[in-house]
């Protein structure tokens, strides 16, 4: 197996990218830093800070002068890219940068994050860091304080971007009642309206009838789809393994129950909840402007 040298793929990755005349980089900034940042969010997120989180910078530096916030599920070199092009310094992201739980841009050996020769040496790695340097960049998690918020925002953001407002059952941010409608309907229906291009699946008879729905965004383990399943016709979430909740789900097909899951995926699933952090950062922060950048959906599907 050949590799990409880290020459080659920061090239690849760089593409160009630089600093240009932007929204960002028009409006006068003042001299707010990226550590002031998070100090003003911890204040204003409205929940006990943990000691352990992965909230936490991941790169960049802290005390860097902040000329714009970039707001994404996920930093991707594609993401960064658009930080960049609008004058954005500062990403906040909810997903790791680098690719594991550690978020370690210089993993040691055998973490599964490197090639042969161990994870710092590791070009894609390499490359993702020396684009975040060489462009200023600074990249904080918001993950673990945004999703301990009530009404859940992923949640929240999620019922927004789908249109299911209305149906919500009350007092309850993750349970729906819609107009019957197929399973197979329900899926296109979400594939439009959250622009998924081949990363949803979905198991049970496409000709169910649904109604009531229950919401799982971002990755849900098992024990939230046992809970869930018997009192939905259908569970929408981001992400579950697929030998645990999504064989639980075929199996409850299998056994005569009209039921259905529907995977969006991880990202997609977090998009509109992380939107809605953007809204919510506007309020906290006034001295340079707030963009959402989505990730979008990272799959294909062959014709």
């Amino acid at each position: 197996m050949s590799y990409f040298s880290r020459r080659k793929f920061s090239a690849l990755a760089s593409g160009g990218a630089v600093i240009a005349p932007s929204v960002f980089a028009q409006r006068p900034g003042g001299t707010v830093t990226a550590a002031d940042i998070v100090d003003r969010i911890r204040g204003k997120v409205g929940v006990e800070w943990k000691s352990d989180t992965v909230d936490t910078f991941k790169a960049g530096d802290p005390a860097a002068v902040v000329k714009g916030i970039a707001i994404t599920s996920m930093a991707t070199i594609d993401v960064l890219k658009q930080a960049v092009a609008t004058g954005a310094n500062m990403v906040i992201t909810a997903e790791p940068t680098f690719f594991a739980k550690a978020d370690n841009p210089n993993p040691p050996p055998g973490r599964g994050q490197g090639n042969a020769t161990g994870g710092a040496n590791d070009a894609v790695l390499a490359a993702k860091k020396d684009f975040i340097d060489k462009n200023g960049l600074v990249v904080w998690r918001f993950s673990d304080h945004w999703r301990l918020r009530k009404p859940d925002p992923l949640a929240q953001g999620l019922t927004d971007a789908m249109g299911w407002s209305t149906y919500q059952v009350a007092g309850d941010a993750t349970h729906f009642e819609l107009p019957p409608v197929t399973l197979d309907a329900l899926a296109g229906d979400l594939k439009k309206k959250l622009g998924i291009r081949g990363g949803m699946r979905v198991v049970g008879n496409p000709k169910s009838e649904i109604r009531k729905v229950g919401l799982l965004t971002g990755t849900a383990a098992l024990a939230a789809s046992l809970r869930m399943m018997p009192a939905v016709d259908a569970i929408v979430a981001g992400e579950v393994r697929e030998w645990e909740s999504v064989e639980y789900a075929h199996d409850t097909v299998a056994a005569g129950m009209k039921k259905g899951m529907i995977l969006l995926g991880r990202v997609i699933s977090e998009e509109p909840g992380m939107k809605l952090c953007a809204t919510w950062l506007h309020g906290i922060v006034s001295e340079v402007p707030v963009k959402w950048i989505p990730a979008g959906d990272p799959y294909w599907r062959p014709v």
